[in-house]
């Protein structure tokens, strides 16, 4: 997969997550109740969020920067989006050991730094 490829998928998967992650906010996903909302509150809601996601985007990118670890703690411990960034870790860990399997076991050491991230960020949600 090319970086243009990358880049792209992930972009989309980031559209995905944030769309997924809007269910709460507009009852889609809630208690049921069939209750009114205002409009400028959920784009306000899409704003913070997608912030948010842009922000674990980046940090997945960066893995060795000193506050890698906060966007995603930020958001994961979240009882809100905890599935949501759960599960986009998982997949991004499940792609890069596929990456590192193919290559033999010597993965980039962009790859490699992204692994060790990621499974760090998937335990510390966990934990917590």
């Amino acid at each position: 997969m090319t970086d243009g490829e990358r880049s792209a998928s992930m972009r989309a998967f980031a559209c995905g997550v944030l769309a997924l992650g809007l269910l709460p906010a507009i009852g889609v996903a809630g208690d049921g109740r069939d209750e009114a909302t205002d409009p400028s509150r959920l784009d306000e809601h899409a704003s913070w969020l997608g912030h948010r996601v842009l922000a674990i985007a980046a940090a997945m990118r960066e893995p060795q920067g000193p506050q890698a670890m906060e966007p995603v703690l930020e958001l994961g411990l979240d009882s809100r989006y905890y599935l949501m960034v759960r599960g986009w870790l998982v997949m991004q860990l499940s792609a890069d050991r596929s990456i590192e399997q193919a290559r033999g076991g010597d993965p980039s050491p962009e790859v490699a730094a992204r692994i060790r991230f990621l499974e760090d960020a998937i335990r510390s949600i966990d934990l917590e």
